[in-house]
């Protein structure tokens, strides 16, 4: 297996300064830490979204087999996506930082889900029964105790990791419009 650098070593002092840049100024402001994320969706066609993010659209869909036309991953395969992407930023964060050469991060992650709960055949949960992954860090770092602490954080300190491990206080409202 061929290894290519993540990012090249101009990209890695880019990162580093632009990272300790925001670290700063959230210990210096710590105003600067509450950030908002938004996205939105409409259902356009069956169970065809059209999903909104800044600048970007991307479509979700269930498979064929259950009842969607296959246009895109549909919503808990974007979850899967989502921790798979945020735990391959985290550690290349932190790797930078601590200044760990990384020539690639996978993830593979799988995830369980119980039909019986969406379809409410049972009072089994909707969303996800168990979730697998492994992930491979490929460096020439051999201090043990930087790797260590490099598979702590990525642990502790992602976002998507401690949405799904954590309930998150949520709110919400069903509105009905007469079409």
């Amino acid at each position: 297996m061929s290894t290519t650098e993540t990012i090249t070593p101009k990209q890695h002092q880019h990162l580093k300064e632009t990272l300790l840049n925001v670290i700063q100024g959230v210990q210096d402001d710590p105003k600067k830490a509450d950030a908002v994320f938004r996205a939105n969706s409409t259902l356009t066609d069956g169970f065809l979204a059209q999903v909104n993010i800044r600048d970007f659209n991307f479509l979700s869909d269930e498979p064929e087999d259950l009842g969607g036309t296959n246009k895109g991953p549909n919503p808990v395969e974007y979850v899967l996506g989502a921790f798979a992407a945020c735990q391959e930023i985290v550690i290349q964060a932190y790797a930078t930082v601590l200044d760990i050469k990384v020539s690639s991060i996978q993830v593979d992650v799988e995830g369980d889900l119980d039909l019986h709960g969406f379809f409410n055949l049972s009072d089994e949960r909707a969303g996800f029964t168990g979730i697998r992954y492994t992930t491979t860090i490929e460096t020439e770092e051999t201090d043990s105790e930087k790797l260590k602490q490099l598979e702590q954080l990525s642990a502790t300190r992602c976002p998507v990791l401690d949405i799904i491990q954590n309930p998150v206080p949520l709110e919400g409202t069903v509105q009905f419009k007469q079409s």
